[in-house]
């Protein structure tokens, strides 16, 4: 073999023994200094007004998973939107760095309660309970009793958007009304039982002559049983007695004169 001749033969052997030592040292500085190496962070993209499920997806492709944070009503944002992203979109972070997103609620709303058969006063709290406002009170006749709730605006189930009010509607009793037996019951009881039923008391006399017990029911004008107009008079009678006189005994003993000092 000529000495003109072998540096061309080795030079291939010479380019493959660099070429592996090259390789050899990369290795073992990429092995023992990793992170000085390969960049581990990314500009964290903007998700805000994307739908968590597509937010999710387009951070776990940049190398960021994303968690679900605070729900907030808000009506110009549908539910389910990225709001906002912590930490904040275009910031350069470490990659795997969890993302917090703060999703829209939608518009706040709650359903009306059921309140039939209800009292004013219990009905204003089963809708004020539910974050809804207690509104107007109109009456109509029904074969409800007296003074409860026969039916709601919007009605019950439905779902209102917040803030929202609930209209009520009470029963004014039946049309005509059947008038209670009120003898031998107080003048209290008796008021009570006619008020319940939509009537009124448009008279109140009272007897001297009666042995029942003071201020006690012995008449009463329509009788016990007589159907009358919803909202019709009831008058009463009831038992009373006048103090009694004053009596002034003379003994005939006339005091002993005062003692003088």
């Amino acid at each position: 073999m000529s000495w003109r001749t072998y540096p061309r033969r080795a030079f291939p052997y010479l380019i493959a023994a660099v070429g592996g030592f090259l390789l050899a040292y990369v290795l073992v500085f990429l092995f023992a200094f990793p992170a000085e190496v390969i960049p581990d962070d990314g500009i964290l993209p903007n998700v805000v007004g994307k739908s968590f499920e597509d937010a999710s997806a387009i951070l776990q492709k940049a190398g960021f998973p994303a968690q679900q944070g605070q729900t907030r009503f808000t009506k110009s944002t549908p539910a389910n939107v990225v709001l906002q992203e912590d930490p904040p979109a275009g910031s350069r972070q470490k990659r795997g760095t969890t993302v917090v997103l703060a999703l829209s609620g939608g518009q706040k709303s709650a359903e009306v309660p059921v309140t039939t058969n209800m009292s004013q006063q219990q009905a204003r709290i089963a809708i004020e309970n539910t974050g809804l406002t207690f509104g107007n009170v109109s009456e109509q006749l029904s074969d409800q009793p007296r003074g409860l709730v026969i039916a709601s605006s919007p009605p019950a189930g439905t779902t209102v958007a917040l803030p929202g009010t609930v209209d009520v509607v009470l029963s004014k009793g039946p049309a005509t009304v059947q008038v209670p037996d009120l003898y031998g019951r107080s003048v209290g009881e008796a008021r009570s039982m006619i008020e319940q039923l939509g009537l009124r008391i448009a008279g109140l006399s009272r007897d001297t002559s009666s042995l029942q017990p003071e201020n006690t029911v012995i008449r009463q004008f329509p009788a016990a049983g007589q159907t009358i107009a919803a909202g019709g008079p009831v008058s009463l009678t009831i038992s009373h007695f006048p103090p009694p006189p004053t009596i002034r005994i003379d003994t005939g003993i006339s005091a002993p004169p005062p003692e003088a000092h």
